[in-house]
């Protein structure tokens, strides 16, 4: 049992500022989490109980399906990113230092590599295979915008796990096994997810899926379909095009003026026109070369397609300065005798009588035909999904929802086993490469998204299985010696059955106890108060306003019914 009265116990009235969304602001008010700077945070002992829980639930599931625990080092030789490039995958994201012989060093943001180069020592042959390993450690990444608690962090707290195998069925397998085990952590830690196809691309992978929680301060974006049971990260979906050329008169193309008009909403409320009758048109920069890219004017720009299809993650948008420079203006910018590469979306192609920018202030073109006034390099799919897209799958109406990532698992194959060398010998003695898989579950994102959707205007409320403290104990008047000593009598009973409680034996108010209890969620309270005269206490639930009186022989075993009937998985 742990008493709070000389405990570092933190507790605040006053909302933090510096936090955006509610459960961050609880998470710092209820003294589960110190704030030491933007991104990084400071697990206190409440706090860390329940990173302690999820981290036990996630071994106890792993164990299952015989994964082995291993710790990697978190700083490592930069050197053994350059096998997988991953250090340009992930850009600026990563943090580098030199050591005192100059060598550089790199502070992990994710250990596929080092795992892949650890399994080179076990496998030589087919009978080496299969196996899983796991570790739960800290990995670094320099977030561009560390925000939403501690959904967002710089130094982060995740469990990764990875599978070995001989081929392809083998990885299915243990793929099958991975997804049942997060399943079942979701599931005991109270968490409702949804499971959304995402690309594997990151990872040099085959496929990927990942672990989704609908929340509104989420910081993904998630297509469902509302019919059937598509669901991807809207990043990744396709946008097919099902429009056609009617029968349209063409007409002649017309330069027109248009005064200090320069975005589609200006330009299409001065010509009177819908916003899709306009061409979106943008010049990048990719090697030192520019490109424009067209879209219709209402649709957004998918920057990882146009990476995808131009095979680079580096791509420069030129200042308005750099523009006059080539000829063209911002707000003016169009296809209309570029000497560019020009590459448009596929619903350019469709686009008749529309209307761009003409590559001079104060004017644009009307009545523009695509393929007559401007030539076309290349169609591809380009666009963000949006609202007026359909389902890829069975043309149906999608919605859009903000989600946050807990989990995402890859069938990565045999990319980083080539990378890397990981090669074994099979039946008969040909060389084959190791198919890997990558797991991975973030243990600050549960956390965050837990107290997102368990609270309420008292506090949080944690799921049994994780709260730092099952079960509370508070002491009405602390100088009442029989209810003083009753208090840990029925502490220690709870130890011995494996329920440590908290028992407040602060010299506070009951109100002030009752108010703390509520902020730092714990499920079960237990009041010994004035009913202790008459040989009961007061029980009350966390999730619950209904207060129940119980004779003191009995609550131990209350105690136990009320778990035993919130587990939420055996």
């Amino acid at each position: 049992m742990k008493a709070l009265g000389n405990s570092f116990f933190i507790t605040r009235r006053e909302v933090p500022k510096d936090e955006k969304i509610p459960g961050a602001k609880l998470l710092i008010q209820s003294g589960m989490v110190y704030k030491n700077d933007s991104g990084i945070y400071t697990y206190l002992p409440f706090g860390l109980r329940v990173v302690k829980n999820i981290s036990d639930i996630i071994r106890e599931e792993m164990t299952r399906i015989n994964a082995e625990e291993v710790l990697m080092p978190s700083l490592v030789n930069s050197d053994i990113f350059k096998c997988s490039s991953r250090l340009d995958i992930f850009d600026n994201e990563t943090f580098t230092l030199k050591d005192k012989n100059d060598k550089e060093l790199t502070l992990c943001p994710t250990h596929e590599e080092l795992f892949t180069v650890l399994a080179k020592n076990k496998i030589q042959s087919y009978k080496d295979l299969h196996f899983s390993l796991f570790q739960i450690s800290n990995k670094f990444r320099d977030e561009y915008h560390p925000e939403y608690g501690l959904i967002r962090k710089k130094e982060f707290y995740m469990a990764d796990a990875y599978s070995f195998d001989a081929n392809d069925g083998g990885l299915d397998i243990s793929y099958d096994k991975m997804f049942q085990v997060f399943r079942h952590v979701f599931n005991r830690i109270g968490i409702d997810t949804m499971v959304v196809n995402a690309s594997a691309d990151d990872m040099n992978g085959l496929s990927s899926e990942e672990f989704q929680v609908v929340s509104e301060y989420g910081d993904n974006e998630v297509v469902k379909c509302t019919t059937c049971s598509f669901t991807q990260n809207r990043e990744d979906v396709v946008c097919k095009n099902y429009n056609s050329i009617d029968n349209v008169k063409l007409k002649t193309m017309e330069l027109i003026k248009t005064p200090n008009v320069k975005t589609i909403k200006e330009v299409s409320d001065f010509l009177e026109c819908e916003p899709n009758k306009v061409i979106k048109s943008l010049i990048i920069k990719v090697d030192d070369k520019y490109k424009m890219v067209l879209l219709r004017g209402e649709s957004e720009l998918n920057v990882l397609k146009l990476r995808k299809l131009l095979k680079t993650r580096f791509i420069e948008i030129p200042s308005e300065q750099e523009l006059e420079r080539i000829g063209t203006f911002a707000g003016y910018v169009g296809p209309i005798n570029s000497t560019m590469e020009i590459i448009a979306d596929t619903e350019v192609k469709y686009m008749m009588n529309a209307i761009c920018g003409a590559n001079k202030k104060n004017y644009h073109y009307k009545n523009v035909i695509p393929g007559r006034d401007f030539r076309v390099n290349r169609y591809a799919d380009l666009k963000l999904f949006d609202e007026n897209c359909i389902c890829p799958k069975c043309k149906g109406k999608c919605e859009i929802i903000k989600g946050i990532e807990v989990g995402h698992i890859y069938k990565i194959g045999d990319s980083y086993s080539q990378d890397y060398g990981l090669k074994y010998t099979d039946e008969t003695n040909q060389i084959g490469y190791v198919h890997m898989g990558s797991y991975g579950i973030g243990i600050d994102r549960c956390i965050g998204t837990i107290v997102e959707q368990n609270h309420d205007e008292r506090g949080i409320i944690w799921p049994i299985a994780i709260a730092p403290y099952k079960v509370a104990i508070v002491i009405a008047n602390v100088n009442d010696e029989e209810s003083y000593r009753f208090a840990f009598d029925l502490g220690r009973k709870l130890d011995e059955v494996g329920l440590e409680p908290l028992i407040d034996d602060r010299k506070d108010s009951i109100g002030v106890k009752f108010a703390d209890m509520d902020l730092i969620g714990i499920p079960i309270r237990v009041t010994i108060g004035n009913s202790f005269k008459e040989g009961k206490v007061e029980i009350k639930l966390r999730d619950e306003d209904n207060l129940n009186y119980v004779n003191t022989s009995e609550v131990i075993n209350s105690i136990q019914n009320i778990i035993e009937s919130k587990k939420q998985y055996r």
